[in-house]
């Protein structure tokens, strides 16, 4: 796919045919997945419109970065041999092998970013079905494989590899270890993605994995806005967790407040009650929720049966967990934990120990913070040391709402993601899928950027 043009083409085909098919694709979805359809309604508009971005990105031609270096007219001023060096991005040759996302399973799904991305780049995909929604994954990649041949291009540039579940991490090695794989996209838990990155290492030819995996998302309460606006932050703290049943990549794990009693996290606690019990995405899903919230109970001592409903059933209730942060300090467990699903600790203690924290947490997608005027010159010398360990700083806001634009980054340092140079989110994500290369002192009619 080398004709930009004929990119674009098939990019737009295939959001139209996804549109023509809106209502089908959500109520399919809704019944596998558990997400309402008024869930799925913006994800499913998000899941389009990002292969109408890339459509309109690659036929600008800008985002391969084209870069000419012409000689100097005085050769002397040279830092080396004066050179005629034109650079850009090229795709890698070979195909973008995607590992979907269980909690978004249009927008993070068959043809969700990693794919839009990397058919937009030049590079065919193959799709490893999910098995947590293969209806899903089977209708979308049907209507868009039909979609891009009526684009008058051989839909095989997409291909879907169904799952019977069988041995699923056999079948993985399998699609990274084919010769004609040249790179990984992954969204899932860390356990996974470690799993594939060692994969992806150990093949003859090593190609490169982009996987964002867990996230605490921490949320930091300084004290001025604790003591103003408790109520107002908890209550979006409330909501946001409660999203899509708290399964979500930037869910809040973890909450720092400046305070030595529970009033914080019992404020969030009748915000969250107020929010039904809800089945998961998946038994699987459940199952990890579960494992994870008892682990971090267990480190904090509190009886968290009655949440969990026993094993008995297959829906949870929201709950928030308490510690105190000078706790939290010495236990691991509670810092890098992440739940997945409708649960937060509240960790409370002073600003001093708010900060001790922060030097202790693990690298994450998002960090918020909740601050007033009052704390702005404590926030301000905290801030280094936040970017340090988050892809996005939010101010006085929830993490959860991803908007896709060219100035989001959506990754972040180990354990959120492998690579904390790239964002899975907005036009950027492009790069991923290519590589730099440079022409040096080549004829002009040989050195064109072309894309």
């Amino acid at each position: 796919m080398a004709d930009p043009a004929i990119r674009s083409r098939l990019l737009r085909a295939i959001a139209s045919a996804l549109a023509d098919a809106r209502d089908l694709i959500i109520a399919a979805c809704s019944h596998e997945t558990a997400l309402t359809a008024e869930e799925l309604a913006p994800e499913f508009s998000r899941m389009t419109r990002t292969l109408e971005m890339f459509a309109a990105l690659i036929q600008n031609g800008n985002w391969v970065r084209a870069i000419h270096s012409p000689p100097e007219p005085n050769a002397s001023d040279a830092i080396g041999p004066n050179h005629d060096v034109r650079t850009m991005l090229i795709p890698l040759r070979g195909a973008v092998i995607v590992f979907g996302a269980s909690n978004f399973p249009l927008a993070y799904g068959v043809c969700g970013g990693d794919t839009a991305s990397a058919l937009a780049a030049g590079c065919p995909v193959v799709v490893k079905e999910h098995p947590a929604h293969r209806n899903t994954g089977r209708l979308i990649a049907s209507i868009a494989r039909d979609a891009i041949k009526s684009s008058g291009v051989n839909p095989d540039v997409l291909c879907y590899a169904e799952d019977d579940g069988l041995n699923t991490a056999e079948f993985a090695r399998e699609l990274i270890e084919h010769p004609s794989a040249a790179a990984v996209g992954f969204t899932g838990s860390t356990t996974v993605g470690m799993s594939l990155i060692k994969i992806a290492n150990g093949r003859t030819v090593p190609i490169p994995v982009f996987a964002e995996m867990g996230s605490v998302n921490p949320n930091i309460i300084f004290p001025g806005a604790l003591a103003t606006r408790a109520k107002e932050i908890a209550k979006s703290l409330a909501d946001s967790i409660a999203a899509r049943h708290g399964q979500q990549c930037t869910c809040p794990g973890i909450v720092l407040v400046p305070s030595n009693d529970r009033t914080f996290a019992s404020m969030l606690e009748a915000d969250l009650e107020k929010h039904p019990a809800r089945r998961m995405l998946s038994p699987g899903v459940l199952a990890g929720f579960r494992k994870a919230v008892a682990k971090v109970a267990r480190a904090v001592g509190e009886d968290v049966s009655t949440h969990l409903n026993n094993g008995e059933s297959d829906q949870t209730t929201p709950l928030v967990l308490h510690a105190p942060t000078k706790a939290a300090l010495a236990l691991p467990d509670i810092l890098e934990t992440e739940m997945f699903g409708p649960a937060a600790i509240v960790l409370s203690g002073t600003m001093d120990e708010s900060r001790a924290a922060v030097d202790k947490l693990p690298g994450a997608l998002t960090i918020s913070v909740w601050f007033d005027d009052s704390d702005r010159e404590t926030l301000t010398s905290l801030l280094p040391d936040l970017a340090d360990r988050a892809g996005r700083i939010v101010f006085n806001g929830v993490p959860t709402g991803v908007r896709v634009a060219e100035g989001m980054v959506h990754g972040g340092p180990w354990p959120a993601t492998n690579r904390p140079d790239s964002t899975a989110v907005g036009p950027r994500a492009i790069e991923r899928w290519c590589r730099w290369i440079s022409w040096q002192n080549a004829p002009s009619e040989l050195s064109a950027f072309s894309t």
